[in-house]
């Protein structure tokens, strides 16, 4: 029984250790006023001033506005940052749209993966006669360590 007990606890502890090592992406909550429309996985939300936080170890991001009771939820992976980055979201904008594709924050970012809708605008800039630029324009918006 002892030895049972023993074994639970060494499996928990091991456990709780790597499930610290597995929040080392994005460890912060942001905040960023975000100037535009924008898209998160396929959901378009409106501008305001939202609240970023990388939930749990499948890297499953959280940006929410309460005020406009907007909100959405993407898969992202570990992005690989220097150290004492400025906190900040990074858009891909394509024509008129705009798509949140990573958040960095002071000690880590994640990015997001590319959703149908992304692909879709992507295709459409590059079919499109008027755009000479096949490369998404880079836009960044600061963000500020939130609660």
């Amino acid at each position: 029984m002892k030895k049972q007990i023993l074994k639970i606890v060494i499996t928990l502890c091991v456990i709780s250790a790597l499930s610290i090592v597995g929040f080392a992406g994005l460890t912060e909550t942001l905040q960023a006023k975000i100037p535009f429309d924008f898209m998160v996985n396929g959901k378009k939300l409106s501008a305001g001033t939202y609240t970023v936080r990388s939930t749990g170890v499948n890297r499953l991001l959280s940006i929410s506005n309460w005020k406009m009771k907007q909100g959405a939820f993407a898969t992202a992976f570990e992005l690989q940052v220097s150290a004492d980055n400025k906190p900040q979201l990074i858009f891909r904008r394509y024509g008129n749209k705009y798509f949140l594709a990573k958040v960095i924050g002071p000690t880590g970012g994640i990015e997001l993966l590319t959703s149908k809708a992304e692909r879709e605008a992507a295709k459409a800039a590059r079919d499109s006669i008027v755009m000479n630029d096949l490369t998404p324009e880079i836009v960044t918006v600061s963000a500020q360590i939130g609660q």
